[in-house]
């Protein structure tokens, strides 16, 4: 069996009337369960063939579908199908030996916390400007 690369369609938008007339054209039957479309129900238009698995971008392969009932499953298998396909074709690629790598950087000094005390950095007292040019 040989496995062909199929380019993903670009997909376009439809309008409000397209998108009625394909209800309409349908009965409004859900193309993923196969039951009436309600009123009040939320419905979209679904490519039958996805278009990412090579499905036209024509009027037969659109078809309206619930959103609330259809829609996650749909884009599941649709996912499910695409990672096979994937898995099919990067089956058999020759992965590249990994080449010399370089020593590792330095280990870093530890990070200050707020639990831990910052150290002093000299010993002495702290004494104004003016009280340093009088001495």
């Amino acid at each position: 069996m040989t496995v062909q690369f199929i380019a993903p369609t670009k997909r376009k938008k439809i309008n409000q009337k397209e998108a009625a007339k394909l209800f309409l054209l349908h009965n409004g039957i859900c193309c993923n369960c196969g039951q009436q479309i309600r009123s009040g129900e939320k419905w979209f238009i679904e490519h039958v063939d996805a278009l990412i698995l090579g499905g036209a971008e024509a009027a037969d392969n659109r078809r309206p579908s619930h959103v609330e009932k259809c829609k996650a499953k749909k884009d599941a298998a649709d996912a499910a199908a695409r990672s096979k396909r994937d898995r099919i074709i990067t089956k058999d690629w020759q992965r590249e030996a990994p080449q010399l790598r370089s020593a590792p950087f330095a280990q870093a000094a530890p990070k200050r916390r707020a639990t831990t005390p910052i150290a002093p950095k000299f010993d002495g007292d702290i004494l104004s400007r003016n009280l340093r040019r009088t001495q």
